[in-house]
């Protein structure tokens, strides 16, 4: 039998990777304002700091990190200064993720390689770094960020989609491997939300510029990270297992699980063009 995780925000210590900006640092200063401890941390140093201090200026514990999640050694590393300077870990936040848009041939493996070590690989140093801590005691709760992309295939963003549909199932595979111990974990997929990750999208093949700035549009009319925030306070204290974030987001969810598997291929390649030619790429739902 699976026993319910049951996390008790204030009070408890909070680590937030990508915490520097977007979802990363609206989720920080919301669990700061239910009077965790929150451990910022960011590739961007600077940021993760102003983060900190934020948290600190609203009445919250904030501390700042520097830290590269596909730097698996210093994820650890981490994890072992929180424990001793800061107090054991009760809430993960695996939030830090990037971008890319481009047809599978545009891709080099180097491309693979990269959005592959921070998307996911990011998320397993921080569960293989915190958890087995969270497991000792018997309590916890893990988040970790997919998409509104990790269930919709897509012609034109087959690593996005890829590292972020495996960011669910491994989340899902969490979530009844340590239930038992009373450790929970849920999936957030957000829809369009409002952050700079389109701004820091790795673009690939033929990007038009009219397009990019059509899809930046869009993104600046998207939902507020803090949308996406609440939504991750309210799946750790209700111990959720998948949240979607935006009603294109939940349409996604419902299409997978129920529209026929060609509907799902003919919305894929919407917008695309047969395979060997190029065509302007688009990012997708993301932070």
């Amino acid at each position: 039998m699976s026993r319910r995780s049951r996390v008790r925000i204030d009070g408890t210590v909070a680590v937030v990777t990508g915490a520097g900006r977007g979802i990363g640092a609206a989720t920080a200063l919301a669990l700061a304002a239910r009077g965790a401890t929150v451990v910022c941390a960011d590739v961007d140093g600077e940021a993760a700091e102003k983060v900190a201090a934020e948290c600190r200026e609203h009445g919250g514990v904030g501390e700042a990190a520097a830290v590269d999640v596909a730097d698996r050694t210093a994820v650890f590393a981490l994890a072992d200064r929180v424990e001793r300077e800061v107090g054991p870990t009760g809430i993960l936040v695996n939030n830090a993720g990037v971008g890319m848009s481009g047809r599978f041939t545009d891709m080099s493996l180097d491309d693979w390689t990269w959005i592959r070590a921070i998307n996911l690989d990011g998320v397993v140093n921080g569960c293989a770094g915190f958890g087995p801590r969270m497991l000792e005691r018997s309590v916890g709760h893990v988040v970790n960020l997919s998409s509104g992309l990790g269930y919709t295939p897509t012609a034109t963003e087959p690593a996005y989609v890829t590292t972020k549909a495996a960011v669910l199932a491994l989340s899902q595979c969490l979530r009844a491997d340590w239930a038992r111990s009373g450790v929970g974990v849920t999936a957030i997929c957000p829809g369009v939300i409002n952050t700079p990750i389109v701004d820091h999208t790795r673009y690939l093949g033929q990007a038009d510029p009219k397009r990019r700035a059509r899809v930046a549009k869009a993104f600046r009319r998207g939902h507020r990270p803090e949308l996406v925030a609440g939504a991750i306070v309210g799946a750790i204290e209700r111990d959720r297992a998948v949240v979607t974030v935006g009603a294109e987001a939940t349409l996604g969810w419902y299409l997978h699980r129920l529209a026929p598997l060609g509907l799902q291929q003919a919305l894929a390649r919407v917008g695309s063009r047969p395979a060997g030619r190029r065509s302007p790429s688009r990012p997708g739902p993301g932070r």
